[in-house]
């Protein structure tokens, strides 16, 4: 029974890592697309100041 406990302990231990990278993924593309629509404002920005 020692070795079950002992499986299920590192199976816990392995989905904690990787709910913890992946959680880490999701906050490092929401931040990459953030910097993608703020370049794309600036962009827009820039074209209307040219405009006038």
């Amino acid at each position: 029974m020692d070795a079950v406990g002992a499986i299920f302990t590192i199976f816990f231990f392995v989905l904690v890592v990787y709910l913890i990278s992946r959680v880490a993924h999701f906050f490092n593309d929401t931040k990459n697309r953030l910097n993608m629509i703020e370049k794309k404002l600036d962009e827009i920005k820039e074209n209307l100041s040219k405009k006038n």
